[in-house]
């Protein structure tokens, strides 16, 4: 969520993953009724950094954003248009 990262809201989590050297990787970038191109976006910086575990914060978008992220990152095979 943008919105909760622009206000450091993400800093309580990010600052426990940095003390504890795990390294992440930031998506802020969700939309209100987030699309299928947002979560293509979400995914590919997922496939970039290839992570273990997916934290996601903020409202219906974000965690909407992230569930579809998820599975394209899980299962590039499937084709959400034919969903």
């Amino acid at each position: 969520d943008k919105v909760l990262f622009d206000l450091g809201y993400t800093n309580k989590v990010t600052e426990v993953l940095e003390r504890n050297g795990i390294q992440f990787k930031v998506f802020c970038d969700v939309e209100p009724d987030p699309t299928l191109r947002c979560a293509r976006a979400g995914a590919e910086e997922m496939l970039s950094f290839n992570p273990d575990v997916i934290i996601s914060l903020g409202g219906g978008s974000a965690m909407d954003a992230a569930k579809i992220m998820w599975v394209m990152y899980e299962h590039p095979e499937v084709e959400f248009e034919d969903l």
